[in-house]
């Protein structure tokens, strides 16, 4: 979808540029143009931190990071293995 909406945003910069049109249609492609940019680029951006968050589940809860603190330390502690 985002990349239909660059493409759109291409097209309308395309036409802008190559045809000859009075200056508020030429305005109004730019403005369209700038419009799909932005939506595609945020369509993007989206796509892309919707894809590295981490489901609920697979995050740690508050007794298990004390479960895996106190290992941490009692390893720490312990004496080293010779």
């Amino acid at each position: 979808m985002a990349w239909l909406l660059l493409l759109g945003a291409l097209v309308c910069f395309v036409l802008a540029i190559s045809l000859n049109m009075g200056t508020g249609m030429v305005l109004f492609l730019l403005l369209a143009a700038l419009v799909l940019l932005i939506a595609g680029t945020s369509a993007l951006l989206q796509a892309r931190l919707s894809a590295s968050v981490r489901p609920e589940t697979q995050m740690i809860d508050p007794a298990e990071m004390r479960r895996l603190r106190e290992q941490a330390e009692a390893r720490r502690q312990a004496p080293p293995e010779s």
